[in-house]
């Protein structure tokens, strides 16, 4: 039996076939001017731009962000009525958008770029042939970024899609259909990711406030015993180095009861400058939002409340230049659909701004480090720069104290397995709903 059909014997049989969707236009804690124009430095997943003089290369670095949001029309979950996520699925989408910037930096790097709105580009693309020499790693990277997206299409078989997240909430408590906290979507991607087998992402979510640095450098660190050449007294040498696994690192934090603490403002928007953040899991009540920087008190968020139609990804990118194509509409274009690149709708050239002082104190910082050498000036940053603060957002140990017991916080197959995996989906059907926690995670 698959990931999927497991998970889908585990689906409620009986869903709420109506659901609304939210309109948020009117709400005044929410800024549509989406940049400052001012002298502040604006922060993008730790990348400083200036608002005044650099604006268009901000909005090509959020441009490039992939964009999750609402779906309709795509093939049902399970055997529920649910063919789209629209007014339940915020957190899971915006946990969709972490898990893609992971793999984007890690696969692209930082710096990558999408410009690819229009057929005209893809045009181009297609024109590149042997004879354009380094231009066709161009091709390559948009053939890879378009297979790092194909991962969060909405299908069943897409390693992180919808689908795959809502039936794996299910082991954490919640019905295809329910709202996720910051804490639970963490959980999910953590278990996800053990399936997925092009997969070398070692997630980390730091439990009770506190990240344990070994727990994080034994499971992310593969040592490798290699030998030396022989040497001259024709005996052999051997010495281990180490093979670093990426980082997906989750610290969900709760700073407050019914609003956030302003004691913890500076430390939040520091974090957005170290240059291994991949930004904030939070929002407000009911209402998820992806933080991706900041500029003076405000955050600047992707926002996934807009319900777009579930779409494809061709696989030989000429299919796009059919002129038969279907024309939709576009949300935000008079133009037709037909005329953009069939991934335009994962991409957002307008984002937000909330004040820091209006977001829910649930959150999840996020972070990715590629190598040893981010993992350690990661924990250097957070030492020199937040753990000195009256009150820093979490602690930080060097290993864990022998009588907590078996780190459970990884997704590591020599402590977590698939089986591993499994068994907690198949004991999801003897949890007591009244003996879940769920104080940890107002924004549901």
């Amino acid at each position: 039996m698959d990931l999927y059909s497991t998970l889908n014997s585990l689906a409620p049989k009986s869903i709420l076939i109506s659901y609304l969707s939210r309109d948020y236009s009117n709400d005044s804690s929410l800024q549509n001017n989406d940049l400052p124009s001012n002298e502040n430095p604006v922060f993008i997943l730790g990348k400083k731009y200036s608002s005044l003089h650099e604006l268009d290369e901000i909005r090509s670095d959020i441009r490039s962000k992939i964009w999750m949001t609402y779906r309709r029309n795509f093939p049902s979950i399970s055997d529920t009525a649910y063919t789209s996520d629209s007014g339940w699925g915020c957190m899971l989408r915006c946990g969709q958008m972490v898990m893609a910037r992971a793999f984007i930096i890690l696969h692209l790097g930082r710096s990558w770029r999408w410009n690819y709105s229009d057929l005209k580009s893809i045009k181009r693309l297609l024109s590149l042939t042997d004879e354009d020499g380094n231009n066709l790693k161009e091709l390559d990277d948009y053939l890879l970024y378009r297979s790092i997206l194909k991962l969060f299409l909405d299908t069943k078989t897409a390693a992180y899609s919808i689908h795959q997240i809502s039936l794996m909430g299910v082991t954490e408590g919640k019905n295809v259909g329910q709202w996720f906290g910051p804490n639970t979507i963490a959980q999910v991607l953590k278990k996800l990711s053990v399936f997925d087998k092009m997969n070398s992402i070692k997630i980390y979510v730091a439990l009770d406030n506190i990240v344990f640095l070994k727990d994080i450098s034994q499971n992310c660190s593969t040592q490798l015993i290699q030998q030396r050449a022989i040497t001259h007294q024709e005996s052999n040498d051997f010495h281990e180095v180490s093979n670093w696994k990426p980082l997906l690192l989750f610290i969900p934090l709760r700073l407050g009861l019914a609003e956030i603490n302003p004691i913890y403002f500076k430390s939040l928007k520091t974090t957005f400058t170290f240059p291994q953040t991949l930004g904030i899991l939070g929002g407000r009540p009911n209402h998820a939002l992806y933080f991706i920087g900041c500029s003076d008190n405000d955050l600047i968020y992707l926002d996934p409340h807009t319900t777009q139609e579930s779409v494809d990804l061709v696989d030989d990118l000429s299919e796009m230049l059919k002129t038969d194509r279907e024309s939709i509409e576009d949300f935000s274009n008079d133009q037709p659909r037909n005329e953009f690149s069939d991934d335009f709708s994962y991409h957002c050239d307008r984002p937000y701004r909330i004040s820091i002082n209006n977001i829910d104190p649930s959150l999840s910082l996020c972070f990715f480090c590629k190598t040893e050498e981010d993992f350690n000036q990661w924990a250097y940053l957070c030492l020199h720069k937040l753990m000195r603060e009256e009150q820093p957002l979490f602690e930080m140990m060097n290993e864990r104290p022998k009588y907590w017991g078996i780190n459970n916080d990884m997704n590591d197959s020599t402590i977590r397995t698939e089986k591993d995996e499994l068994n907690d989906a198949e004991r999801t059907n003897q949890i007591d709903p009244n003996e879940c926690d769920e104080e940890f995670e107002i924004i549901e």
